[in-house]
């Protein structure tokens, strides 16, 4: 429990005591501590992992992108070579002069042998007439001989004479199974004549897998109607409709595709003797995944960081949470003991204050006591000690002024708000209370009120108080010296400003510290009680306000009252700002 003396003083220094912080608070700045310090120290990290991490992305996307256009053009040349050589294969065939005229079909079965040793991709061969029919045939579907195929679209081409030779997209025919045909035409004395191979795709598709880099990517061919020529198994089978139809132009090129809802990027090039394009691309168990190795490792370097990081901030901030919690307790002590002092100095200021008057009753007590003495004389009649009555009175009066301000001072008296015109209130002291003495002290009052002040919600009574208890402070600075006092009224957003200023002698830095604490006075002793300033400064506090001071020994001295326009309570954060 404090004692009496211990609140009174707290109250006089215009302070809330907090006492010892809750745990709750340090948690709670702990908590700030370690979020400030994760925010200025692990933000970069993770910053800079980031940007690392999609710079690394761009160069794998970009270096993915060229890789795969470059095998793309690469294999379609290949391809384009190989189909070339298939097609000048039967072309040399049909013009050797050795080549009948009408072969038969064992002549056809030697000569297939011939093109299988070139390639095993030849699955057949057959010669039509200029009829369309397949007159000779030598492979695994004898079926297939005397079958008329002037119908069929490819052969339409050639007897139309389109086009010499031709390269078909993969088709089931008549034999049902999905194969190529590569058909060159010849104009004889007997009409048109075709010398007919198929091309087995499997064996093509292995002829492509062969092909340098090919074994980290997986290659399929697509018509210009994007139906699938040769396609690896982990993605399609021939004839499947493809979901990839690269764009005619540019030529050869890299794009990224999204298909299932999955985005990948392909490469793709299109074959310069048939309408068909080459697509390149990742298999699907191969595509670039987020959590690559590389990536892995520069998430698992920046995790170690923060990790790291936030352990010795946790650490950190735990520390100067120990730090600030010793730093309160040490400004308790000291406050504590700033207090035990004041207490000395506002029992001194009583005893000192009181003992004067006291003194003086004992004085006439004494007195009329020994006036009162047989033995010293006649006896005195009442009104002979009525003079010695009326200075004990005096004295009376003079201790209950000093009692009667000590419990003003730390006493809470309530409020009376009324709307008050503070012009009219600074008139009333001025000329009403105190303009007789400040004619007679010879000083001048210069005023200068602001238009737009508004009429203030506040205790008039007591605003009269503070600032008669400025003034006089003020006409006391200027030890009845001529000089002048000036007080000005303005108005900052909600609050008005009354600036007190006077020519007077002006105070320390020391004194400046000081005026408010109970019975201190820069005064001669007996000449003031010290409580003036310390009354004026709750008075303030109460009406939700402030006191300004700015003093400098010599210059004079400016009190200004800051108070709000409408009057919201005592101010949790009022304060009284000194400048020397």
């Amino acid at each position: 429990m404090r004692s009496v003396a211990e609140r009174a003083l707290s109250k006089a220094n215009g302070f809330h005591e907090p006492g010892l912080v809750s745990a709750e608070h340090y948690r709670s700045l702990r908590r700030r501590t370690i979020i400030r310090l994760s925010l200025t120290y692990l933000s970069p990290v993770i910053i800079l992992a980031t940007y690392f991490l999609l710079q690394y992305s761009a160069v794998v996307s970009e270096s993915e992108r060229l890789h795969l256009r470059a095998m793309a053009e690469s294999q379609a040349n290949t391809l384009d070579l190989f189909l070339s050589e298939r097609q000048v294969n039967l072309s040399n065939l049909i013009d050797d002069p050795g080549f009948p005229l009408k072969p038969t079909s064992a002549d056809l079965e030697h000569d297939l042998e011939g093109l299988r040793r070139i390639s095993d991709v030849f699955v057949d061969i057959g010669f039509f007439d200029s009829s369309g029919v397949q007159v000779a045939y030598a492979g695994p579907y004898p079926s297939l001989e005397k079958q008329d195929y002037h119908l069929e679209e490819w052969y339409a081409t050639l007897r139309e004479q389109r086009a010499s030779f031709i390269i078909t997209d993969i088709y089931l025919g008549f034999r049902q199974r999905p194969h190529f045909t590569i058909a060159v035409s010849r104009v004889t004395h007997e009409g048109l004549v075709v010398l007919r191979a198929t091309l087995d795709p499997q064996k093509m598709y292995h002829y492509m897998s062969s092909l340098g880099g090919s074994s980290d990517v997986a290659a399929s061919i697509v018509n210009l109607n994007g139906t699938y020529q040769l396609v690896a198994r982990v993605i399609a089978q021939p004839l499947d409709t493809s979901s990839l139809i690269p764009p005619r132009t540019p030529r050869q090129g890299s794009t990224q595709a999204i298909v299932d809802g999955l985005s990948f990027m392909y490469g793709y090039s299109w074959l310069q003797t048939v309408d068909w394009s080459l697509i390149v691309q990742k298999p699907p168990g191969q595509r670039q995944s987020f959590f690559s190795s590389f990536r892995l490792r520069i998430i698992g370097a920046a995790a170690a960081m923060v990790i790291i990081g936030f352990i010795v901030i946790v650490n950190r901030s735990r520390k100067r949470v120990e730090l600030q919690r010793d730093s309160d307790i040490n400004r308790l002590q000291l406050t504590h003991a700033a207090k035990l002092a004041s207490v000395g100095e506002l029992a001194a200021g009583i005893a000192h204050e009181i003992n004067n008057p006291l003194a003086s009753i004992n004085e006439e007590a004494g007195l009329m006591k020994d006036l009162m003495d047989p033995k010293l004389g006649d006896p005195v009649t009442p009104q002979e000690l009525a003079h010695y009555l009326d200075s004990i009175q005096e004295s009376v009066f003079r201790c209950r002024d000093i009692t009667r301000k000590l419990l003003g001072f730390v006493r809470k008296t309530d409020i009376d708000l009324k709307e008050q015109d503070i012009h009219q209130l600074i008139d009333e002291v001025v000329d009403g209370l105190l303009g007789h003495e400040m004619i007679v002290s010879n000083i001048e009052v210069k005023r200068e009120y602001s238009d737009d002040i508004p009429e203030l919600v506040t205790d008039g009574n007591q605003l009269e108080q503070v600032l008669l208890n400025i003034l006089n402070n003020s006409i006391d600075a200027l030890e009845d010296k001529p000089g002048g006092i000036s007080i000005v009224t303005k108005r900052t957003g909600e609050q008005v400003r009354i600036e007190l200023s006077d020519t007077g002698k002006g105070m320390s830095r020391e004194q400046l510290e000081n005026i408010f604490m109970p019975f201190y006075t820069t005064k001669e002793v007996g000449q003031g009680t010290g409580l003036g300033l310390s009354v004026s400064y709750g008075i303030v506090r109460d009406l939700g306000g402030e006191i300004e001071v700015r003093s400098r020994p010599g210059h004079g001295s400016t009190f200004t009252l800051v108070l709000p326009v409408r009057h919201m309570g005592p101010s949790a954060e009022a304060q009284t700002r000194f400048r020397g």
